[in-house]
């Protein structure tokens, strides 16, 4: 690397800390004054606040990151603009594009940088955060609670039955009651007949099957439907139960992207969506084309920092203009109209043309951008 292309790295590099800082805690403060309530109920330390804030981090970089990092191009390129540092660089036989070259290289390298967060990093942090942000749970001191998913609901169409898991452990297929709140199956065996509920303390999948523990078996007398004596089993074995962890814990991870603003969080990977489709090659047109359109949004949206570097370029950099404010000024205004682009675009789009939808800002505005670099002067 040339000392000029250190050097302006340098002075953008210590701009982008403080502004990343100063948002990042000016994001969570925001945060937490709405979630105090919350934690006081969850009897939460300093110290708890501290590691739920800490695991939830990524969450924030989505947002945080790219403003951060227009801010301070604005500022730094701005600033060697005002000092006619760019002038006497070009006039050492630098063209505009190699001596911005350092500014898009750290744009790229921010936008893999969220990509691989949000694929390897996110989801989990999100489902970690969901742990640590609940109450004290007796049922799980014995076991790793990062390791569980809380307040599961998951309904399987095909057998008409709803489960209502108050703590799931996918890895080693295990659920469990929590205080007052038993693992809670209802189910009818026919539309004529009124459901059937279970509930249990805890339960393991094994043989194929699921075994329950402690259960109260509310089941309709024959003839009698509106009766629903109860039975109790220390012990019960469901083996026409065919709901696999595996399939619990993929509904659970994918269910939130059918949301309409499913696209502003970054709750599954890539590799999760793939599964899953691959898991049901008969999932409806509907389903299909929301997970088409999240993908292709997940593999765009991390360019946006890239994107950002770019706009801010050409708006920061000219030399000789008497208001500087005024190409900041219409910098900002281009990447925030960027950002509303995005949004409107999938949210619009995303469900009928998924690639369109998610590439055309990013292609529009970085084109025009590329094209306005090449005409500074």
């Amino acid at each position: 690397m040339r000392l000029i292309d250190r050097y302006l790295i340098r002075e953008w590099l210590f701009p982008f800390v403080y502004c990343l800082t100063g948002f990042m805690i000016l994001w969570i403060a925001f945060d937490l004054i709405g979630e105090l309530d919350e934690f006081k109920d969850a009897n939460f330390t300093i110290g708890d606040i501290f590691r739920y804030y800490w695991i939830t981090l990524p969450e924030h970089f989505f947002v945080v990151v790219p403003v951060a990092l227009m801010l301070s191009l604005m500022y730094a390129i701005n600033q060697h603009a005002r000092h006619n540092e760019f002038i006497a660089i070009r006039n050492t036989g630098v063209g505009m594009l190699r001596m911005t070259m350092p500014y898009l290289l750290v744009g790229l390298l921010l936008s893999l940088g969220m990509f691989f967060s949000n694929e390897y990093w996110l989801p989990n942090s999100l489902r970690e955060g969901k742990v640590v942000k609940s109450s004290a749970i007796p049922s799980l001191n014995q076991q790793n609670s990062k390791d569980f998913e809380l307040d599961v609901k998951f309904r399987n169409e095909a057998a008409n039955r709803n489960w209502q898991i108050p703590a799931f452990n996918p890895k080693t297929g295990e659920i469990f009651g929590i205080g007052d709140k038993p693992v809670v199956i209802s189910w009818k065996w026919d539309e004529d007949q009124p459901k059937r509920d279970l509930m249990a303390v805890s339960g393991i999948w094994e043989d194929g099957g699921w075994t329950f523990f402690n259960v109260k078996d509310y089941r309709p007398t024959e003839g009698f439907p509106e009766a629903h004596p109860i039975k109790f089993h220390e012990k019960l074995r469901m083996e026409e139960f065919d709901e696999a962890p595996v399939r619990i814990e993929g509904e659970l991870k994918i269910s939130p992207l059918f949301d309409k603003r499913a696209h502003k969080r970054w709750s599954v990977s890539l590799a999760e969506i793939d599964g899953y489709k691959q898991l049901h090659p008969d999932i409806a047109l509907q389903k299909k084309a929301i997970l088409d359109s999240q993908y292709q949004a997940r593999l765009a949206e991390p360019l946006t920092c890239f994107i950002v570097a770019m706009i801010a370029i050409p708006f920061a950099a000219p030399s000789g203009r008497r208001n500087a404010a005024v190409g900041v000024a219409a910098g900002i205004l281009v990447c925030l109209s960027f950002f509303i682009v995005q949004q409107m675009s999938m949210a619009f789009g995303g469900q009928f043309m998924p690639h369109l939808a998610a590439w055309t800002p990013h292609i529009l505005f970085g084109g025009i951008s590329a094209w306005q670099i090449t005409k500074v002067r």
